[in-house]
């Protein structure tokens, strides 16, 4: 009986080092447009740098963020959670970085035994995550010949949606990130609700995973706050 308890007590505390150590990388097409969000995002919550590395230098392709990726984590595997950030847009890639993504493993010698990898496509562009702050609405943004640009055409919506985004030019979220900050939950059950209605994955138009980041920011910041 004493070993059984001991046993128990020595699994409870591997699993609260584990917790305790959770580390996630996140890795975006851009180096403002994504980062600054997130990285508003982590200062708000608390987390503390060690515990998230966000990597801007993806590239403007879907395919180079699935590549970057790779790279990143031959040099540095030590992350639970990793995360491919980027867009549909009207980017030829977008299904082949799909594909990659999915077939992504861990270094068994090296990353982490529970390490999971996921792609975290936006349809047409990040800016939607934006769009889902102030409405579920779910006009499509349809890529093809002739179109243009399906992510141009979600920024003309967003400046016409809300006065904060009057002046949006894809720099940065600073402008406006505390106006919308406080519709954060409800941007990610208009999120959730869209992939679940959602026929085909990762066809989904509009859609954005990155609600799927937040809801994983926000569970290491609760277990880094317990433990403290």
């Amino acid at each position: 009986m004493g070993r059984r308890g001991k046993a128990l007590r020595d699994t409870r505390r591997r699993a609260a080092r584990l917790e305790e150590r959770e580390r996630a990388l996140i890795v975006t097409e851009g180096s403002k447009t994504e980062p600054v969000y997130i990285e508003r995002l982590i200062q708000e919550l608390g987390l503390t740098a060690a515990r998230v590395n966000i990597a801007g230098d993806g590239g403007s392709a879907p395919i180079s963020v699935v590549e970057y990726a790779k790279r990143f984590l031959r040099n540095d595997p030590d992350f639970e959670r990793v995360f491919l950030v980027f867009d549909r847009d009207g980017h030829t890639t977008y299904r082949e970085a799909i594909d990659e993504a999915r077939r992504l493993r861990p270094n068994k010698n090296k990353a982490p035994e529970n390490q999971s990898i996921e792609a975290i496509p936006s349809i047409p562009s990040f800016e939607i995550r934006y769009r889902f702050h102030i409405t579920g609405g779910r006009k499509p943004y349809p890529a093809g010949e002739g179109v243009g640009s399906p992510a141009r055409d979600l920024i003309n919506d967003l400046k016409d949606l809300h006065p904060c985004f009057a002046k949006y030019d894809r720099a940065s979220c600073e402008a406006f990130y505390d106006t919308i900050g406080q519709f954060r939950e409800r941007a990610c059950i208009h999120a959730e609700r869209a992939l679940e209605e959602a026929r085909e994955p990762f066809e989904e138009n509009p859609s954005t995973r990155v609600h799927l980041i937040v809801r994983k920011l926000q569970d290491m910041a609760k277990k880094q706050n317990d433990g403290n």
